[in-house]
């Protein structure tokens, strides 16, 4: 008996250390975007979708940009409280209207109160590409007047954007592809923990461990952690800030559609219907296809392979010095090196108000 009372002892002890750590951090360290508003962009389904909206400064340039973040993350990844990596303000300062997106169960998105028919309870990519993305380019048309977007997006985001240019291409006028992969058979560490089922319960949990383990950012890096971000080449304070903010649970639709890209090297519908990388040579929209050399998730072949693939205006561009997936965004030299020629690629697709197109970009850099 007083065994089993000292075990539910520990037990509790235990369990209420760590919700006081959890409560703590997440107070230390949480931080709200710093946006000068947030729009609410409805779904046909029943989402409300959260759209962070920094105006531009200066002398504001069209058409508006959209900024899509990566699997298991929220708008936060282009902004979480230190402006020398809050790309989202950077593109802003140079006159560009600027919105993060963030996808139905991210960040600041909820379901509709009282809506009906109520929106399924699992989603995949093709949800995003169906509801989210018009969604939230309605939103942007009602705030703008402008009927077009130049689409930044990462990892993921990349992903969808691409394929989202096939199918609203009078909607999308250029893209930038940070880290976006369309084939899946030069990753065989994410291919095995996707065959052994290994983001799971753990991705399910992937909000709460990131704030847990916040505070030791720098201290520990787990080796799998180096698939998506290379721990010399970023600062434990932004390691710290994007755990605590960005990084949100991972969505069992989600997973499964990526196992399925994986297992058949496809990057298509759930249903087959739709082959998107088959559609990458119809699309004609301006394109930057960007690259890191230490990518884990999505290496260069796999960029490149996009790259060759656009049937549009494009360039690409390897960032090397150790730069990984995520380090584009937060690489100690992100700010001063990658968020330029992003910037300079959206310049040569805007105008200013009322003016002309600066032009287009045209074949590649490497």
């Amino acid at each position: 008996m007083q065994t089993a009372l000292a075990v539910l002892g520990v037990v509790l002890l235990a369990g209420a250390a760590t919700a006081l750590h959890w409560l703590f951090w997440t107070w230390r360290l949480a931080v709200p975007p710093r946006e000068d508003e947030l729009l609410a962009a409805p779904t046909r389904d029943g989402w409300l979708l959260a759209l962070g909206h920094n105006r531009p400064r200066g002398a504001a340039r069209r058409p508006p940009v959209l900024l899509v973040h990566g699997i298991a993350m929220n708008r936060q990844a282009f902004e979480f409280g230190l402006e020398r990596w809050a790309l989202a303000p950077y593109l802003a300062r140079a006159g560009l209207d600027c919105f993060a997106l963030d996808h139905r169960g991210h960040g600041g998105s909820r379901r509709a109160p009282g809506h009906v028919p109520r929106a399924p309870a699992r989603w995949s990519l093709d949800t995003y590409l169906a509801e989210d993305v018009p969604a939230a380019l309605d939103a942007i048309r009602a705030r703008t007047g402008e009927e077009r977007v130049l689409w930044v997006g990462h990892s993921q985001g990349a992903l969808i954007g691409l394929a989202a240019c096939a199918l609203y291409p009078e909607r999308i006028a250029g893209i930038v592809a940070l880290a976006g992969p369309v084939r899946f058979d030069a990753q065989p560490r994410v291919r095995r923990l996707l065959e052994r089922r290994l983001l799971g319960l753990e991705g399910r949990m992937a909000r709460f461990a990131a704030r847990m383990i916040a505070p030791f950012a720098g201290l520990w890096h787990p080796p799998l952690a180096e698939l998506a971000i290379r721990h010399r080449n970023v600062e434990p304070r932004v390691s710290r800030r994007l755990l605590a903010n960005a990084i949100e649970d991972l969505q069992p639709g989600v997973v499964e559609q990526f196992r399925t890209f994986f297992r058949e090297d496809a990057f298509r519908s759930m249903d087959g219907a739709t082959d998107h990388r088959a559609a990458l040579a119809r699309c004609r929209q301006p394109a930057l296809f960007v690259a890191a050399e230490r990518d884990g998730l999505a290496p260069p072949p796999v960029v490149e392979a996009a790259h060759r693939l656009w049937g549009g205006p494009k360039r690409y561009v390897l960032f090397e010095r150790g730069f990984g997936h995520t380090d584009l965004l937060l690489g100690r030299d992100a700010p001063e090196v990658v968020f330029p020629v992003v910037l300079e690629f959206l310049l040569g697709l805007s105008r200013e108000a009322g003016g002309a197109p600066r032009g287009e970009p045209v074949g590649d850099s490497r």
